[in-house]
Order: structure tokens, then sequence, then C-alpha cells
């Protein structure tokens, strides 16, 4: 087996490109990490769909990733990289779901020249569904319609009629009576991210912290 020393890894369930990490990130300092040279093919189904792994392939990994953890050494249960030579991904599997991280530049290309010495090993996978993935949005903006989503939503279930109407009329200046339309319509805006949704977020956060002043 052929492992990849001394690098960061900053795993998610979206994969983010190294100069989308952000400080707030739990950004795990490997020690040593296996490393599989893979087909493109599975690469992209990698990025691109949701997939489960052979448990043969899980059984091979296991344990042999080491992690630094507060003057420790751990072990990571369930973790690689894997490259085309082309792109390398950290991918850590947990609970039924994989979380995937990019390489810092230098780091991804010194493993990518160590995995041109590897054989391409085939690994088994079943493709669950694809993901809906904008490679034209950056982080921020994926946050801010996942927030908006869970935000528009929890008012809905709320059947908070006013908050509704007063959130739909800032974003599409118009007025709408009907709970049911200004949800669809608002959440409908959503695929398409732009600078008002932003204010109409602000504007919810206002809101919600003007809520807790009073109560």
């Amino acid at each position: 087996m052929t492992y990849i020393y001394d690098i960061l890894l900053n795993f998610n369930e979206d994969f983010y490109e190294f100069y989308e990490w952000e400080k707030n990130d739990k950004i795990y300092h490997i020690k040593k990490i296996p490393i599989f040279k893979v087909n493109t093919t599975f690469m992209e189904d990698l990025l691109t769909k949701k997939i489960e792994i052979d448990k043969n392939f899980l059984n091979i990994i296991i344990n042999k990733t080491e992690v630094f953890d507060s003057k420790r050494i751990k072990n990571i249960k369930y973790s690689c990289l894997l490259t085309d030579t082309y792109k390398v991904i950290g991918a850590l599997f947990k609970d039924g779901k994989i979380y995937l991280s990019d390489l810092l530049l230098d780091e991804a290309s010194d493993a990518i020249s160590i995995a041109n010495r590897c054989n391409l090993i085939d690994i088994e996978y079943n493709i669950i569904e694809n993901k809906k993935i904008n490679y034209f949005e950056t982080r921020n903006e994926i946050n801010l319609r996942n927030n908006l989503y869970n935000e528009i939503t929890s008012i809905y279930n709320a059947n908070d009629i006013n908050k509704l109407e007063y959130i739909y009329f800032e974003y599409f200046n118009k007025n709408n009576i009907d709970i049911n339309s200004i949800y669809q319509e608002l959440i409908n805006s959503l695929d398409n991210i732009n600078s008002k949704h932003l204010k109409l977020y602000e504007l919810i956060k206002l809101c919600k912290k003007t809520s807790n002043l009073t109560n």
C-alpha cells in the first residue's frame, strides 16, 4: 500500500477547492494516508453523484489513516486519497456518507507524482443519485442558498403569513396573500442566487433578532 505523508485535508459533504477553505473549517493535519490510482469515470462520479462504496474496499483502508490530534496521533477509520493522476481528492467514509477534501497545490502535485507509479485499481460502487451541483457558484453562494431555504421553510412551517408576505414583497416588490404561492416562488428564486438574496437573508436575520428582543 502506498502512503502520502504530512498533508492538510478539509472534509465536507460538498467538495470545496482549497482556496474556498475557511478559518472556521476543521482542518485535519494528516500524518499518513493511503493513496489509490483510479479511473477518471470513478473520480467524476465521486464528485457529481452520491455513491455507495463496496465494503471490500473499506476493509482495505480501515484504520490506515493517521492524523495529528492535540499532539497525539489518532486513526481515522475509513479514509484515503483517490486520484486519476489529473486530480487528487481526499475521501472520508462515515455513517454511509462520503466527505471530500481538496489538497493544497504543492501537496496535490506531490501526491499525483507518487500515484503515477501505482497500479490502477477498480473500486466497486453503486450510484444512488446525482448531486445538484453548480460549478459556477462560490461556497458562500451555496451556503446562502441553504440558509435561505431553511429560514423560509421554517417561517412557512410556522404558518407565519405576515412575515412571509413581508419578505416576499421585499424580494419581488409585489404583494401576494397566498402562502403556498409565496413559499414556492421564494424557494424557486433560490435557483439563481443574486445580491437580492443576500439582502433578504440579512432582513430575515434582523426580523429574528427583533423578535427575540421583544419576547
